[in-house]
């Protein structure tokens, strides 16, 4: 699908090193977003990735603060998370003055939220159609994540403590299809593409905890002002 390491390197190198204020150079907020195949491994780096950097993550935790803005009961939420909307299976909202179904709402919530957080802090997040909430911003690294099947049917294996690598193989076409499904329907653009990416890596071929670090070093190394959390958080 992708070269082992496949880097869009006039994206990057376009996006600036330093906010600049009055000729003072100040701390800046980054966002990384991580697209993900099945069992590739991205949630787990994307997570590790926070750690080693210092700033913020969010997944399905987005959702509960999705649910706590527009006072919607997180687990119909949860039920909707990253699924496409569908006019004849997917609720609808039925409060007054609201339309669309579930999904669509939760869409446009986290949508909100996502650009909020960006202008308040550094984080990396998963999924969400991330990349394309955030695409006019310069201060976003995109990265899409992917491995061999047979590595991923591995991982879904010990995952969910399957035997079978068929049942394993199952699930991940499944989970795939329900993430291009979603991605492509509130983007208009292709799943596990390269483009609008930065950087698309093969996770299997570095490791997770390597390809942790050749991403917190390229962060580093482009934006060595980007904000951390506070000690006290």
């Amino acid at each position: 699908m992708y070269k082992t390491l496949k880097m869009c390197y006039n994206s990057i190198r376009n996006k600036a090193t330093k906010a600049e204020y009055g000729g003072v150079f100040m701390s800046r907020n980054i966002v990384i977003t991580i697209g993900r195949e099945t069992g590739s491994g991205g949630r787990e780096i994307a997570k590790k990735l926070s750690q080693i950097l210092n700033i913020g993550y969010y997944d399905k935790n987005l959702i509960d603060l999705a649910s706590e803005k527009s006072g919607m009961n997180s687990a119909v939420l949860h039920k909707a998370d990253e699924k496409a909307s569908n006019p004849f299976l997917s609720p609808y909202i039925t409060s007054p003055g609201e339309y669309g179904t579930v999904n669509d709402r939760l869409f446009w919530i986290q949508s909100s939220l996502i650009k909020e957080l960006a202008e308040k802090e550094s984080f990396v997040i998963v999924g969400r159609c991330a990349d394309y909430i955030l695409s006019e911003r310069e201060d976003c690294l995109n990265i899409f994540v992917y491995a061999p099947l047979e590595d991923r049917i591995e991982r879904i294996k010990d995952r969910y403590m399957l035997e079978s690598d068929e049942v394993a193989r199952k699930e991940i076409l499944r989970e795939d299809k329900q993430r291009r499904s979603y991605y492509q329907y509130y983007t208009d653009q292709k799943w596990g593409s390269s483009e609008g990416k930065d950087l698309c890596i093969n996770s299997s071929f570095f490791g997770v905890s390597k390809t942790v670090e050749l991403i917190a070093d390229i962060v580093r190394k482009r934006w060595p002002d980007y904000t951390q959390k506070n000690d006290e958080e």
